[in-house]
């Protein structure tokens, strides 16, 4: 996104919101006080503040997608680009996850830790898209979640998002809408799935990996139709914002979701105002998210019970760390982008 136009909506800001939100709800979860979490209750279970700010990523992500698939001048420049993003950070974390965080919170001896073969398999997780490893050896044992870093979980689903989005490149030259098709068939095959086998037809089409899959997809539809929300944004946001809490008290009309969502979402983005600078110092949402989990939980090993100390203590020092991944590894990556058209 270029410089000028990145300051005319408000993506920056709703990623760093979403981020708090799925920070916020983990301290509840991983202290085993779910059920305290505020929306939680509000809702009566219905919605969690992580399924807010999950539902805000997918819907950013697959129309920004959308934008970087259609604007990227090959598939090569396309992928290459996705690599950047999301690999260099990834393969930094790895390393001090298995090196700094595993050999001091693991209950092992470090030649029992540094002899097993899990220590190194860890590694896999720099490439999400074939599936992540969440444990170390003796690391977190007495945790309610053993996961070191379990929001890594997303980003196989983000990166399997990637690479479907190649198809639109088949298609860009003729204009044809094949993979709008293709959407608009998922959606009803999830409609069929959803109300006519109650999910047991395919139930991995009824999980959250799917779920989120189809907010990615239907966001990017909005881009390649031109739905550019410039136009009757209030409108769109009322009517994307009364879908979502109909969905919300009807759990059976949950399909709204996937419609409601992406048009709210999206259209909140393209709001003019002063929160259109929240990414003036940088981009600090993904170092937020990929460190705020083991920080967590390295934080409750370290005795803190109280949920909403655990939120404060957490972005206290994962901010910080972010600040510093953006500027001497992400910011740097990226600008090697335009390596290959």
């Amino acid at each position: 996104m270029h410089l000028k136009e990145r300051f005319q909506n408000n993506y920056d800001f709703l990623r760093i919101l979403a981020a708090c939100c799925i920070i916020f709800l983990h301290s509840f979860a991983l202290l085993g006080k779910y059920n305290s979490e505020p929306l939680v209750q509000f809702s009566n279970g219905r919605i969690n503040f992580s399924f807010i700010g999950l539902s805000i990523f997918f819907c950013i992500s697959g129309y920004l997608i959308a934008k970087s698939v259609v604007k990227s001048p090959s598939i090569l420049n396309y992928l290459w680009k996705r690599l950047l993003r999301i690999q260099p950070l990834l393969i930094v974390t790895c390393f001090f996850t298995v090196f700094l965080l595993g050999p001091f919170f693991t209950s092992l001896s470090l030649k029992e830790y540094f002899s097993d073969f899990q220590t190194y398999s860890y590694f896999r997780n720099i490439l999400p898209v074939f599936g992540i490893q969440f444990t170390l050896p003796g690391v977190f044992l007495h945790h309610l979640d053993r996961g070191v870093n379990g929001s890594l979980w997303t980003l196989i689903v983000e990166e399997r998002m990637y690479l479907i989005m190649t198809i639109v490149f088949l298609y860009r030259k003729d204009k044809s809408n094949y993979f709008i098709v293709l959407i608009i068939l998922l959606n009803l095959f999830y409609l069929v799935n959803r109300y006519f086998f109650y999910g047991e037809m395919l139930p991995y089409f009824s999980g959250s990996a799917f779920f989120y899959s189809l907010l990615f997809l239907n966001s990017g539809a909005l881009y390649i139709l031109n739905l550019r929300f410039t136009k009757n944004i209030y409108l769109s946001i009322i009517a994307g914002l009364v879908g979502f809490s109909i969905a919300v008290v009807f759990p059976k009309v949950d399909y709204l979701y996937f419609m409601s969502l992406p048009i709210a979402v999206n259209s909140i983005a393209k709001i003019r105002g002063k929160v259109n600078y929240a990414g003036k110092y940088g981009d600090f949402t993904y170092g937020t998210y990929v460190f705020s989990f083991p920080v967590q939980q390295a934080l409750i090993a370290k005795g803190i019970v109280n949920p909403y100390l655990l939120f404060i203590l957490t972005l206290l020092i994962v901010l910080p760390m972010a600040v510093l991944s953006w500027n001497f590894i992400e910011k740097r990556f990226l600008r090697l982008r335009h390596m290959f058209k």
